[in-house]
């Protein structure tokens, strides 16, 4: 019972100072609007103007307005390139950078470069790696040297025999010419005395077998001399090219390969990683990855915007991007939509390019994406701190005559600085921007300067 008593005593204490709380409220207003008083005389009236609120005023004025829906995105860049090398060898070195470390070695600070790393940056052809060159420089030499060869053999393919040489096989077929004569005045000699009966049977197959080598030789020798005029067969160059030429792609495959030893910059770019240091071993297969670039200057804000504004969002349009510890933000065009939809997230990625020339942001890093998805233009527009809320329903303060109207309306889109008045508002009536949970409908007021509360003309918002 007594904690009864305790809490019945505290409720009415709570009453007390409810209801004295609320007296001061009515009194302030009542001293406000002298509302309940009798005809104010002339220091009643003084002291009624003293207590005016001030306020500061806008003008409703018609423009365009864009609704954007807030998203974050992740910063890409538009070119990034992973630097493999494309033959076996061992890192030889990395270009020196402009940057040093100090080493202190005893008495004296040794100044030593810094190898191409994280952070700098690079032109296009610029030499980022060197493999060491000594097995593919015995390569091409080897190459070179097969290539000689082969070209050797194929002038004498070509130049085939010399007149000199002519001249010899058509000495060397006189001479056969006239070892056949001998040779076939022998065997006559030998068909005379077989029939007298004066040599033998050997002799004469002798004399005969000596004719015909005599013939044969004299066939030989002008097969040769024919040989020699005509030059050589087609057959036998096509040979000799196809060797030559097999030999050149040696080469170009070994200079090739010498060539790919020396890693060059693909384009203008600053290096954002390196996984290796001279001396170790790097392979084409498997690969081994040397160091990425990145072109910094072009950046994409990748973001997945819901699926219900897929109708809302069209190439070219331009969002607003910032970054966490930058104090503007940046444009971002609308380049990339995809056609498809996660069927997961119910999301489509849309990337905006961003031009980043003066190098603020950095790739991998979080934005804000502020996507323009619906757009008004030459509506009535009022500044945000011009309109109240009374259970949901919007109104404004029209300033006019020195006292303040409640003027209800209604609101169609939005952004950070004002609303869009679909009914209720005219261009050129001027509103309260400042102190509107103070104000009644016909309260007395003093105006500052036309045009406060008219800052800013977008921004996100939405609907």
């Amino acid at each position: 019972m007594m904690q009864d008593q305790r809490n019945d005593n505290l409720r009415t204490l709570g009453q007390r100072s409810m209801f004295a709380a609320y007296a001061l409220v009515c009194a302030a207003l009542l001293g406000l609007t002298g509302c309940g008083q009798a005809p104010a005389t002339a220091d009643s009236s003084a002291r009624l103007a003293a207590t005016r609120v001030e306020v500061d005023v806008a003008t409703v004025r018609r423009g365009r307005i864009d609704t954007t829906v807030d998203l974050v995105g992740t910063l890409i860049p538009i070119r990034a390139t992973t630097i493999v090398s494309d033959v076996d060898g061992t890192i030889e070195s990395f270009p020196a950078s402009e940057r040093f470390v100090e080493v202190r070695a005893g008495d004296q600070t040794v100044r030593r470069a810094l190898g191409l790393d994280l952070g700098h940056p690079v032109h296009q052809g610029d030499v980022l790696v060197q493999i060491d060159q000594s097995d593919f420089k015995l390569d091409l030499k080897a190459a070179q040297a097969e290539l000689a060869l082969a070209e050797r053999n194929l002038d004498n393919v070509l130049a085939w025999q010399r007149d000199e040489e002519v001249e010899q096989l058509a000495a060397a077929l006189d001479e056969a010419k006239a070892a056949r004569q001998n040779a076939d005045a022998e065997l006559a000699r030998a068909e005379q005395l077989r029939e007298g009966r004066t040599i033998s049977e050997s002799q004469f197959d002798e004399a005969q077998a000596a004719a015909r080598m005599a013939a044969a030789k004299v066939r030989r020798a002008e097969a040769a001399l024919k040989m020699a005029k005509a030059g050589p067969t087609d057959e036998e160059v096509a040979v000799a090219q196809a060797s030559v030429d097999a030999a050149r792609a040696r080469v170009a495959q070994a200079q090739e390969k010498l060539d790919d030893t020396t890693i060059h910059a693909p384009y203008d770019a600053v290096i954002t990683d390196r996984y290796v240091d001279v001396g170790d071993r790097v392979t084409a297969m498997p690969r081994v990855e040397i160091m990425q670039v990145i072109d910094p200057r072009l950046l994409f804000a990748e973001i997945a915007v819901p699926e219900r504004y897929q109708a809302a969002v069209d190439l070219d349009d331009i969002a607003r991007v910032t970054a966490e510890g930058i104090d503007q933000s940046f444009p971002g065009r609308i380049d990339l939509i995809n056609a498809k939809i996660d069927p997961e997230t119910r999301t489509f990625r849309v990337r905006a390019t961003i031009d980043n020339r003066d190098g603020r942001l950095k790739a991998g890093g979080f934005v804000h994406v502020a996507l323009p998805v619906d757009t008004a233009t030459d509506v009535v527009l009022v500044p945000r701190d011009a309109v109240v809320f009374d259970e949901g329903r919007p109104a404004v303060f029209v300033c006019r005559d020195g006292q303040v109207q409640r003027a209800p309306i209604q609101l169609g889109l939005s952004d950070d600085h004002h609303y869009e008045v679909t009914k209720g508002l005219d261009e050129g009536q001027r509103v309260a921007v400042s102190k509107t949970s103070l104000l009644t409908d016909g309260m007395n007021i003093n105006l500052n300067d036309e045009g406060i509360g008219e800052k800013g003309k977008g921004g996100k918002g939405e609907r």
